[in-house]
């Protein structure tokens, strides 16, 4: 036997296996030579060889041969594209960094493929360590051909693998584009190819490659010749007659009224990018006109992929029913828009998740993008009858999308761009895109609304309504349940009774509309002081079905504590946090506090995240100033305090004149030689901005000014008090805002106590006309009417319920929590009163554990000049 000739038992094994096939090429290497030299050009490939080796070791690749181009195989197409993403991206920084031009082409495929080792005398003979050959590879290297410097092309099943596990490529899926560009043709390959590719913007190219002598592309029927065109034409007849035929049969899908659907990513066939974002939004828009059926939304979509860790992973047809399957929606709604005989085609197929089968099809048609809303129209109707809903209420509750929204698709575009960075707490993002929204369309209403509400969040009263009133000029251009939230929030600065009804009627109308119960919850506590009503109307908010649960959790937790339910609150809370609640965290933070649990409080705080927005990162510093008045340190509470006032109008106006009256109240309880010139200039400073002040800031400034009044009187000062009483007097928003009637009630009961008419105190204390819960501080000054009445046991009682409600104390919006400090205080010295209280009425035992309690507080002699002002030195 010829020692020099393997014997069959010698031939390498083959293998079969599939796999994915990546192929690409570095462009234009031979000239790179040729501007670097050969000494730069080679430190540069031994920096590529580097990085090609890396990319390929944390994608799980086999390096099959780099000598022309490279050749890897993967198990998984994820991988290959991880490796290519990588790869490009690399390429890029690397030629950035030498000065050249450093981009490759890319093809993916997935299929069969032999594979063999080469024996090791042959490797170092200079054979390569293994042999690939199969169809998949120069499939593979087709689309690396016809690819464009930069660019990443892939068959349709490896594209297809590739985008159900998008999520595993982490953030870098969030910045990927996944376009289709038809149908190609290769030479030696039987039949077309779906061509698609995945890239980066900035780094890939993201266009059609341009046709060749060795692909090309396939053109579309409707731009074939005539003879062609012409039997086009025949089919298209013929599959109008199938689809009429399926739209008059009922559809094999149980779906109720009120059932939920899932609404997949548009797939867009056109090319055009404008509607990649535009026609998701107006499609959603469009379904929540309808009183029939319930959307889940593309937050709880977010939320649902971030559950599944498929994060980023663009919503297909299959991922849309594994959603549907998992949120309990009863059918799925995969939208396409194509073109089609010159026309702009939106169909809209109805899925049945259980089976994944398209029981029916709708479609619109319309000319160019000014067709493709009407298209959706068109298509929207067809759908939602087939869903069950009857001709009548689809007339009844339908505007067209171009009235509903905007008849420019570019404005409808960033409007959809600003409503997703205003989800994920991009608020300046989201301002700059609903600007250029309405710059592109001045009558875009709904752009107004959002608007309007980001000002809000930011304490701009008068910016808030300019907004809110280009809003209901344009109110014509807003869907039926657009118009209802404009309505409610157009009410809020009048005083909660108007905006809660409106909220009301709204959800009644569309019970998925969850921004109504949040809102009356929300406006309940902030306007309203409606702590139990707002907790029960809350209750449908925090379902599986809402995207914004985590927020409904979190405002559950401060009503629990306004109730004075500190268990169910935390609990409310650490569910909220369960949830992936984002921004601020100060609530959870006071609710630990009141529990006097600081340090965990102080580690809550520290989870916090910046909103972007100036006015609430500054309201977070109260815990600054209330923590440590808690723990009786007065003068580290009184420095934060100076040190807010001085840097809060940089915030907003509204935040300089709380922390103005916030660091007063302070003063108000040791008061110093200069505090009754002060108070003066603040209270009158507040009152004359009443004429000209938006309608939101007269209602905070009308507290302001009474709350600077109770200041006065308690200084003996009653002519300033009475001073504070007729300068709001004419405002509606004394009597429309239950904290202004409440402070008016409590001013009015100081004066009276301060003159030694604790009966009259009383009194007023008991006339109360507001709805809702009581100001905590009122609680304060009928604690000391009712001692000084001499009705010790009643005022015990008081003492006792203020010990109770501490997290009250905390919590209480009044406006912006301007009296927390006092609260706060108040809260601890209705300990020292309780124990004198006990002390008078014989109950030892219970007056030695409130004084324990109160010089645990606030031990040795902190909070002096507070204490012996209140009870006098002993």
């Amino acid at each position: 036997m010829d020692p020099h000739h393997p014997s069959r038992s010698d031939a390498p094994a083959v293998r079969p296996m599939l796999r994915a096939v990546l192929v690409c090429d570095i462009v234009g290497s031979t000239a790179l030579v040729e501007s670097l030299g050969d000494a730069r050009t080679a430190t540069l490939m031994q920096r590529h060889d580097q990085l090609l080796l890396q990319a390929m070791k944390l994608c799980h690749g086999q390096l099959v041969d780099k000598a022309d181009g490279v050749l890897a195989l993967f198990e998984r197409p994820i991988q290959a594209l991880d490796f290519a993403l990588r790869y490009q991206r690399g390429l890029h920084e690397l030629g950035k960094s030498e000065g050249v031009p450093l981009r490759a082409r890319t093809g993916i495929h997935v299929g069969d493929v032999m594979t063999w080792a080469n024996h090791p005398r042959d490797v170092q003979a200079g054979a390569k360590p293994i042999e690939v050959e199969g169809l998949a590879k120069p499939v593979a290297a087709r689309l690396m051909s016809l690819a464009m410097p930069g660019q990443v092309l892939m068959s349709g099943m490896a594209q297809n693998l590739s985008h159900r596990a998008a999520g595993e490529l982490g953030e870098r899926a969030g910045r990927l584009r996944w376009l289709v560009h038809g149908r190609y043709r290769f030479k030696g390959v039987p039949a077309p190819m779906l061509v698609h590719e995945v890239g980066e913007p900035g780094i890939a190219p993201l266009r059609a490659p341009e046709s060749g002598d060795k692909a090309w592309r396939e053109l579309p029927l409707w731009r074939r010749p005539p003879v062609i065109a012409a039997e086009a034409l025949l089919l298209l007849a013929l599959g109008a007659g199938l689809l009429w035929s399926t739209f008059r049969s009922e559809p094999a899908i149980a779906f109720a009224e009120r059932d939920w659907v899932v609404v997949a990513d548009v797939q867009n066939q056109t090319g055009e990018d404008l509607f990649d974002e535009s026609l998701d939004v107006a499609l959603r828009i469009g379904l929540e006109q309808s009183r029939h059926v319930n959307l889940i939304s593309d937050l709880q979509i977010d939320r649902a992929l971030q559950r599944m860790q498929r994060s980023g992973q663009p919503v297909d047809r299959q991922l849309a029913v594994e959603l549907a399957l998992r949120e309990g929606a009863k059918a799925v709604i995969l939208p396409t828009v194509a073109e089609v005989g010159g026309q702009v085609r939106v169909g809209l197929e109805l899925i049945e998740p259980a089976s994944g089968i398209t029981v029916s099809s709708a479609f619109g048609e319309g000319k160019g993008r000014n067709g493709v809303l009407p298209a959706m129209d068109q298509a929207l109707a067809k759908t939602r009858e087939r869903l069950g809903e009857s001709v009548a209420s689809i007339t009844a509750t339908t505007k067209p999308l171009e009235e509903a929204t905007t008849h420019d698709l570019v404005a409808l575009k960033a409007f959809s761009l600003g409503v997703k960075a205003r989800y994920d707490g991009r608020y300046q993002d989201a301002w700059d895109l609903f600007e250029e929204a309405v710059r592109r369309d001045p009558e875009f209403s709904m752009a107004y609304l959002r608007m309007a509400f980001l000002r809000y969040s930011d304490n701009d009263g008068k910016g808030m309504e300019h907004y809110l009133g280009l809003a209901q000029k344009y109110r014509s251009h807003l869907s039926e349940r657009e118009a209802l939230f404009l309505d409610a929030a157009a009410r809020v600065p009048e005083g909660p009774d108007p905006a809660l009804r409106r909220l009301r009627v709204l959800s009644a109308m569309y019970p998925d509309e969850y921004r109504a119960y949040y809102n009356y919850a929300y406006f309940g506590w902030t306007g309203g002081q409606r702590y139990r009503e707002s907790l029960e109307q809350l209750e449908p908010a925090v379902t599986q079905q809402n995207p914004g649960r985590a927020s409904a959790a979190y405002l559950q937790g401060i009503l629990h504590l306004a109730l004075g339910e500190t268990d169910a609150s935390l609990a409310a809370f650490e569910r909220a946090e369960s949830l992936g609640v984002g921004g601020d965290r100060r609530h959870h933070a006071e609710a630990l506090a009141s529990l006097r649990r600081y340090e965990p409080a102080q580690k809550i705080l520290g989870r916090s995240t910046d909103t972007g927005l100036a006015a609430v990162a500054f309201e977070q510093r109260l815990p600054a100033i209330s923590f440590a008045l808690d723990q009786g340190q007065w003068e580290k509470a009184s420095n934060e305090a100076r040190r807010q006032a001085r840097e809060a109008p940089e915030a907003s106006a509204l935040n300089g004149w709380v922390a103005q009256g916030l660091e007063l109240g302070l003063r108000s309880y040791a008061a110093d030689a200069g505090f009754e010139t002060d108070l003066a200039a603040y209270l009158r400073g507040q009152a004359g901005l009443l004429a000209d002040a938006s309608r939101f800031d007269r209602r905070h400034l009308v507290f302001h000014v009474l709350a600077a009044g109770w200041m006065a009187a308690g200084q003996g000062r009653d002519d300033l008090a009475h001073e504070a009483l007729d300068a709001v007097d004419s405002y509606p928003e004394l009597k429309g805002f239950p904290a202004n009637a409440d402070m008016a009630r409590v001013l009015r009961a100081e004066l009276a106590l301060q003159s030694g008419d604790a009966g009259r105190a009383l009194e007023i204390l008991e006339k109360r006309n507001a709805v809702g819960e009581e100001l905590y501080l009122a609680h304060a000054v009928r604690m000391r009417a009712l001692e000084a009445s001499g009705d010790t046991a009643g005022a015990l009682a008081q003492a006792d319920w203020l010990r109770s409600h501490r997290g009250l104390a905390y919590i209480e919006f009044n406006s912006l929590n301007i009296l927390q400090p006092v609260n706060i205080i108040e809260s601890n010295l209705a300990l020292g009163s309780a124990a004198r209280l006990a002390t008078q009425l014989g109950r030892k035992e219970l007056a030695a554990a409130r004084q324990a309690e109160f010089e645990s507080a606030w031990p040795g002699q902190a909070m002096q000049d507070v204490v012996e002002r209140r009870f006098g030195a002993d």
